[in-house]
């Protein structure tokens, strides 16, 4: 039978409870299991709702309360891309794809080879073409008008993307979310195929 620990009468967290969290995290990592895993573990073992447990570790990440061996990077808050880094982004990729250089190479070099910032990038740059094909154009229309080759998205592809196939989409979808689900040390592992993978969808139009 799983052991539940004694929680103390108050809202808060004792120490014993906390040193858990931090090593299902720990364990979590070295085993390149999601986050949630360390969560659900925790909280059949204290009597704790997953949520709650979740909350804690994100509010005392926050507070830099984690010890130094405990991985952090997925408690790192969402940052949207701002307008001009939108910009910025659309016209390197476009143009780089007029030199015959690849999405994939194309966002790791922006990057700086950060594979967590490179895929970041590479989904925000699928979802423009999917959702925006009106900004991709734009910025086309600027980079022509300034004389700097690029490489129209849609015409290589044969057929507009945000009018391409269910079966693109949903591979898309469903590697994104594989990915969301796991942490920083089995999702870097697989990162590189996956670039591939959505390099291959976009080239073949599938």
């Amino acid at each position: 039978m799983t052991q539940v620990l004694q929680l103390p009468t108050h809202n808060g967290w004792s120490e014993a409870e906390t040193a858990e969290l931090w090593q299902e995290v720990r364990a979590a990592s070295a085993a390149g299991q999601p986050l949630r895993a360390a969560f659900a573990r925790l909280a059949e073992r204290t009597g704790r709702k997953a949520n709650s447990v979740r909350n804690y570790y994100y509010a005392a990440v926050k507070a830099g309360l984690a010890p130094g061996d405990v991985p952090t990077n997925r408690a790192l808050p969402f940052r949207p891309f701002a307008p001009e880094e939108i910009d910025e982004l659309l016209r390197a990729v476009l143009a780089a794809q007029g030199q015959g250089v690849s999405v994939r190479a194309c966002v790791l070099s922006l990057s700086g080879g950060d594979r967590s910032a490179a895929l970041r990038l590479q989904n925000k740059y699928r979802a423009l073409l999917r959702s925006h094909p009106e900004r991709v154009r734009a910025a086309l229309e600027q980079l022509r008008a300034e004389g700097i080759p690029c490489a129209d998205p849609y015409r290589r592809e044969g057929r507009s993307v945000c009018e391409g196939g269910t079966s693109r989409r949903a591979a898309l979808a469903a590697l994104q979310s594989r990915l969301s689900d796991m942490d920083d040390s089995l999702g870097g592992q697989y990162l590189d195929l996956c670039l591939q993978l959505a390099d291959l969808l976009t080239a073949r139009g599938a």
